[in-house]
């Protein structure tokens, strides 16, 4: 035993006085890495309340008078305009207004139109035509005060016409082509 003895102390000597000679470890230092800062806004000066938006109306402004039907050109570059909700508007239809003139015009099975009111004299407020069983084309005269209104028979559905320009406004406030009956 005393050989296990007389060889553990030495070690245990020699243990002990490395402990003395190792000092504890660094602390652990902060590495610094490249980091780049985020800006910050600087806060701006309150903004000033917005004025509330008008909703935009998709008619045209129709100017006060009588003028001659558009041109050809004039049709062309006319946008197309329909107050009906767009899930409701028939296919292969259009509409257009130049000046204080309303254009329909209905491609397709067109087996013809009833029901025509407030659309005046023909040749002088409103022109027709209408090819069966390929297109109806009607251009008439917006007038204040005055209810519009026209069904065109198709075999794909009906498209009906309401326009409405109340005698106190100073445009219509409908102009509506949308599906009527399959």
């Amino acid at each position: 035993m005393r050989k296990t003895s007389l060889f553990t102390v030495p070690v245990l000597l020699a243990a002990l006085l490395a402990c003395k000679k190792e000092e504890a470890p660094p602390a652990p230092q902060p590495i610094a890495t490249a980091t780049a800062e985020t800006p910050t806004a600087e806060p701006e000066a309150p903004a000033e309340p917005a004025e509330p938006e008008k909703p935009e109306s998709p008619i045209p402004d129709i100017p006060t008078g009588r003028s001659k039907p558009p041109t050809m050109a004039e049709w062309k570059e006319a946008t197309n305009i329909n107050t009906q909700e767009v899930n409701s508007q028939p296919d292969k239809c259009f509409m257009r207004i130049v000046r204080e003139w309303l254009k329909i015009n209905c491609e397709g099975g067109v087996t013809g139109y009833s029901g025509m009111e407030g659309f005046g004299s023909e040749l002088a407020d409103y022109f027709q035509s209408v090819k069966p069983g390929k297109l109806a084309d009607f251009v008439v005269r917006l007038r204040k005060g005055k209810v519009l209104k026209l069904r065109i028979q198709r075999t794909e559905g009906e498209a009906v016409l309401f326009v409405n320009w109340p005698a106190g406004e100073d445009k219509p406030t409908i102009v509506a082509l949308g599906r009527g009956k399959s």
